[in-house]
């Protein structure tokens, strides 16, 4: 066999498994790919768009919206990239974000983390609610987001949750939690990993292997 053939062979050894293992990702979990205006994009799923991501905005068309480091409210700035998304309606409800992200392996661990800020200073922090139920939180969890300092949304703080899979694609909903104090959450830098009680199976091992195998291959090759 020519080398250059089996060297074309002994790569695809290798990025077949990684490809394979590849776990879940959220898409847009930084909110980076859409251009947030100065004053603000207002109405994130009704006029305009979120990408990655199903937004149902509130009744006045407002919320969700979404804000850039730099503003004209001197709010933030968020130190996970250069924007980030609001959640609430000046202490009421009515508007969420959710994703369908696949990926999962049924059964085992992930925990999805993400970053939260609060819009006024009062009260326990602004809340957010997360479940994995399409358009629906009322079995979900809440979080609430540390208290601000002088500016709205400029103060982060990073909160986790553990879950189990109990299908290959799952849907992670965002929903702001009414508080008449704290008022609006901010969101941002939302991911998901792999928990470290989650055990690869033995398709996985293999697979790795069979990797492991493809870079020998490759390195003796070279020599």
């Amino acid at each position: 066999m020519p080398k250059t053939l089996i060297c074309k062979v002994a790569l695809a050894m290798v990025v077949v498994p990684l490809l394979a293992l590849a776990g879940p990702v959220v898409a847009n979990g930084s909110f980076e790919a859409d251009t947030f205006a100065f004053e603000g994009t207002l109405g994130l799923g009704c006029g305009n768009t979120l990408t990655g991501w199903v937004a149902h905005c509130s009744p006045d068309f407002t919320y969700p919206w979404g804000l850039p480091n730099t503003n004209t409210y001197t709010a933030g700035p968020t130190p996970y990239g250069n924007q980030w998304v609001i959640l609430g309606d000046f202490g009421g409800d009515g508007s969420w974000i959710e994703q369908a992200v696949s990926g999962f392996t049924v059964g085992n661990s992930y925990t999805l983390s993400f970053a939260l800020a609060s819009e006024q200073p009062g009260g326990g922090g602004s809340t957010i609610c997360v479940s994995f139920t399409a358009g629906d939180c009322s079995t979900g969890t809440n979080f609430s987001a540390p208290l601000r300092g002088p500016n709205f949304w400029d103060t982060w703080g990073t909160d986790s949750l553990i879950f189990t899979a109990t299908d290959t694609t799952m849907m992670i909903h965002f929903e702001g939690v009414p508080n008449d104090v704290a008022f609006d959450v901010g969101l941002d830098n939302v991911q998901i990993s792999g928990d470290s009680s989650s055990v690869p199976e033995p398709a996985s091992l293999t697979l790795m292997g069979l990797g492991m195998v493809g870079l020998a291959m490759v390195r003796r090759l070279r020599k």
